[in-house]
């Protein structure tokens, strides 16, 4: 269903309808019934989990897994703690935005869980447009949004319309102070030349990386390091920006990037392939798979299985995979070497997942990096992000108070 601009218009006027509402509650009441239809969600994207990776192209497993780990992270004392760092962060003084639009992209179903529920938590409207590919997730989480609370719930709502329709494009960013978009550098590029006036808080491309420092690979940590680097790369079929790509190995001469590379396929992904099982390969990606595999064993070696690839090559230069679990395990002397390697990618590195010991180390190297301005978390928690994590470099709260 495709919605016209008249009705992007009236669903914009109902959610500043809204606002009053909205903003008259507490911070308290506003976290109950964000938490209340969180529950109801993942209720309810069980019952239809069929229907949802059907729509996603994911597995039914996955399904499980994705909206049981991001609803997992919608509870009153998560949004409590993110709402006092903020006010500790901006002061109590700053005002939140009137009305933030929303423009969704579609590789990752449950990306939009976080960028609506803060907005609101802070007592913002928010209007959303839904990906043409996938419109059923947005719509389950409005509806339990109004079964909580009608009131508040009608301060979200959802439209639908092709990217690139202009007059619907303007209709749904005039009424806002700020667009939040989710989407490929070109499409930020296409609406920030359109409305060079309107405040954008940009979601663009981005790649993530791991890094296993040299006590991650030795006896007692490496069947962990496994599982945890294996989960972050088939989580979402590797289709998400926190997806890890490149896995940097400080080989020890107990553990080369060969040996792990091994590893990782017959004890991480192919135990993986069975408990999390990757979806429909799509023909274009199918294509671009061959063809990164054809390269890959020019340039290095390559480990197959059914549905997934491990290339083992040079760290530089940089060649991205087709996504769905084909990943690069590139060895390295050290942190300093990885970082370096990481430089070209630049801000569009999002997240770089790292052993419990080098974590400390990655967060130095990448907060004095003027290159890049990426956040380290834990291996095996790249793709479920607690609520308060930073966004492409900056706070979760960012472009959502007045300055």
């Amino acid at each position: 269903m495709t919605d016209d601009a008249s009705v992007v218009r009236a669903r914009a006027a109902q959610v500043l309808e809204a606002d009053a509402l909205l903003t008259s509650s507490t911070i308290e009441e506003r976290a109950r019934w964000l938490a209340e239809a969180a529950s109801a969600v993942a209720h309810k994207a069980h019952d239809r989990r069929d229907a949802l990776a059907e729509a996603t192209g994911l597995s039914v497993p996955m399904i499980e897994w994705a909206t049981r780990t991001t609803l997992g992270t919608i509870t009153e004392d998560a949004m409590l703690a993110l709402a006092r760092d903020t006010s500790m962060e901006i002061g109590r003084a700053s005002e939140p935005i009137s009305m933030l639009s929303m423009v969704l992209a579609g590789n990752v179903f449950t990306a939009s869980v976080r960028g609506i529920v803060v907005p609101l938590l802070f007592g913002i409207p928010v209007l959303v447009k839904t990906s043409s590919r996938e419109t059923m997730f947005p719509s389950m989480l409005r509806d339990a949004l109004r079964l909580a609370d009608s009131g508040l719930g009608a301060a979200m709502s959802l439209v639908a319309f092709p990217g690139g329709d202009i007059e619907c494009e303007a209709a749904l960013i005039e009424s806002a102070e700020a667009v939040s978009v989710y989407g490929s550098d070109e499409t930020l590029a296409a609406i920030s030349s359109r409305a060079p006036d309107t405040r954008l808080i940009a979601h663009g491309h981005g790649v993530s990386v791991a890094y296993c420092g040299a006590s991650a690979l030795d006896d007692a940590n490496i069947g962990n390091t496994i599982d945890g680097v294996s989960l972050d790369i088939c989580a979402y079929d590797q289709r998400g920006c926190l997806s890890p790509q490149i896995v940097y190995v400080q080989e020890t001469p107990q553990c080369s990037a060969a040996d792990f590379a091994a590893r990782l396929a017959t004890e991480g992904l192919g135990p993986r392939s069975r408990s999390l099982p990757r979806g429909p390969l799509p023909m274009a990606v199918g294509a671009a798979q061959a063809q990164w595999r054809g390269m890959a064993e020019v340039e290095g070696a390559l480990l197959r299985g059914d549905t997934y690839a491990v290339a083992i090559r040079e760290a530089v230069p940089i060649r991205w995979s087709p996504a769905y679990r084909n990943v690069t395990v590139a060895a390295v002397r050290d942190i300093d070497e990885a970082i370096e390697a990481m430089l070209p990618i630049g801000t569009n590195l999002k997240c770089v997942g790292a052993n419990s010991a080098s974590i400390s180390e990655i967060e130095t190297r990448l907060g004095s990096s003027a290159a890049l301005h990426a956040y380290a978390c834990a291996i095996g928690s790249m793709q479920t992000p607690p609520l308060d994590a930073p966004a492409d470099g900056y706070p979760i709260w960012h472009g959502l108070f007045r300055a």
